[in-house]
C-alpha cells in the first residue's frame, strides 16, 4: 500500500495493464483500492523519473461505469474484432450470454405465416 500525505491506495498487481506509452510516461489500466475502498477500474497517466512513478491525472470507474464504456467503445467500432470475440469466448458467462440473445430474438411462426416458395415464381 503506498501512502502519502493526503490519501492512501494499494494497486492490485493482477490487473495491471500498460496500454500507450511515450518517453517517460505511460497510461495504465489498473484496479486500484483508494484509502482502503473497494478497488475500482482506474485509467491514469504516470511519468517515470528517477526509477521512480509518479500518477498524474486519470479517472476511476465503478464496474457499471466500466462496463458501460466497454460497450460504448465496442458499439462505435473500437477494438479489434477478432481479439474481442476471442476474450469474449474465453469469459465463464459466455454461454449464458449467448443463450441470453438467441431467447431474446426468438419469436415463434404462427403456421399462417408460412408461405409456399412457388407462389413467388408464378
Amino acid at each position: 500500500m503506498k501512502k502519502d500525505d493526503n490519501f492512501s491506495y494499494e494497486i492490485n498487481k493482477e490487473y495491471d495493464y500498460i496500454i500507450e506509452e511515450a518517453a517517460n510516461t505511460t497510461i495504465c489500466l489498473r484496479k486500484i483500492s483508494w484509502g482502503g475502498r473497494p478497488e475500482k477500474i482506474d485509467i491514469r497517466k504516470y511519468s517515470y523519473s528517477d526509477g521512480e512513478e509518479k500518477m498524474m491525472k486519470g479517472v476511476s470507474l465503478s464496474d457499471e461505469g466500466a462496463n458501460e464504456l466497454t460497450n460504448v467503445l465496442a458499439s462505435t467500432g473500437y477494438g479489434d474484432t477478432k481479439k474481442l470475440a476471442k476474450a469474449i469466448k474465453s469469459r465463464e458467462d459466455y454461454y449464458d450470454g449467448c443463450e441470453n440473445d438467441i431467447e431474446e430474438e426468438s419469436e415463434e411462426v404462427s403456421e399462417g405465416e408460412y408461405y409456399d416458395p412457388k407462389m413467388l415464381i408464378s
